[in-house]
């Protein structure tokens, strides 16, 4: 996926990773089908994707019910300012923003012949986008995109779109678009990616793991899981063409300052695990408003290849049900 965080072949400055991957992106190459085969383990996982059940795979939900019960809903709007370095230089900007329930076509079972069946479900929008400052231009110029569509009864992903338009003085312009297609009752996503400065195209098919979230969908999973000191929370998270689990530890309760407040937050530490084997290199902090009837993510603290990142919540605008 997005190779800011990663010991693969390019170190982007994606600033939607600053903003998003790097809470659950581990550092990890990028790979595809036909560079890398699938491990045995995931071969096995493959071999024990269950049976389709319809009513707990997709039951038909109502559009009303697609936000109900969560901290966040449609028009919902957060800024956060994109700092890096022991300075705390100001890089730019990321917005979040949470969309009215649209249907998408999924898989929903499959018929007595093997065939998928198709039928349109509700689902959760969640788009960001991030640029670089005017300031910080002649350094570093970019302008990303991401959106996701996520299956309210389960939190599991069903489409994900990435764009990175990004460049340096005197290098070539990075462009990238990638689209990723999940297939939850078969267990497997799609993937496509077009690199439009090298003119390559690929595509690959992988293994997923039943009720996986995206990246972009996992941002919002942590505002809506209920921290008690000393509770680890996980879920799993598909990204770089693997299922990985992301553990949530709450280690205190503080208050904290921001641009729109004082607020009571939780502090947690977040880790991304492959199976039982630790993935991440650097330590990664969260402070969430858990007391807010939004629960919104307020900073966001990290550790990456060339330095700490900081991410602070500048302005929000809540959602209307």
């Amino acid at each position: 996926m997005l190779n800011f965080f990663l010991q693969g072949r390019r170190r982007s400055h994606s600033l939607l990773l600053w903003l998003l991957i790097i809470t659950i992106q581990p550092m990890q190459p990028t790979t595809f089908a036909d560079e890398k085969p699938q491990s045995a383990s995931e071969q096995a996982l493959a071999e024990q994707c269950p049976k389709p059940d319809p009513e707990k795979n997709a039951p038909n939900w109502p559009r009303s019910k697609t936000y109900e019960g969560e901290p966040f809903a449609p028009g919902e709007e957060a800024r956060f300012s994109l700092k890096y370095g022991a300075l705390k230089v100001l890089v730019g900007y990321g917005f979040l923003r949470v969309g009215k329930p649209v249907k998408q076509s999924i898989t929903v079972g499959v018929d007595k012949d093997g065939k998928p069946e198709i039928a349109g479900r509700w689902h959760r929008v969640f788009t960001a986008e991030a640029y670089t400052g005017d300031w910080y231009k002649m350094i570093f110029a970019a302008h990303d995109k991401i959106q996701s569509f996520s299956r309210p009864w389960d939190e599991g992903a069903s489409k994900f779109y990435i764009s990175q338009d990004e460049e340096k003085p005197f290098v070539r312009r990075y462009h990238r678009e990638k689209w990723l297609d999940f297939d939850q009752v078969n267990c497997q996503v799609d993937e496509r990616e077009n690199v439009y400065h090298k003119k390559k195209e690929k595509q690959g098919q992988f293994f997923l793991q039943p009720g996986a979230t995206d990246a972009m969908s996992a941002f919002f999973r942590l505002r809506s899981l209920k921290f008690e000191l000393g509770k680890v929370e996980r879920f799993l998270v598909y990204t770089s063409e693997k299922n990985w689990w992301l553990e949530a530890r709450p280690i205190v309760e503080e208050s904290l300052k921001t641009p729109i407040g004082e607020f009571k937050a939780m502090k947690t530490e977040v880790h991304s695990y492959l199976g039982q084997e630790l993935q991440q290199k650097g330590k990664l902090y969260v402070w969430i408003a858990h007391e807010h009837p939004n629960r919104p993510i307020l900073k966001i603290e990290g550790e990456v290849t060339f330095g700490k990142i900081y991410l602070e919540l500048d302005q929000f605008k809540p959602g209307r049900p």
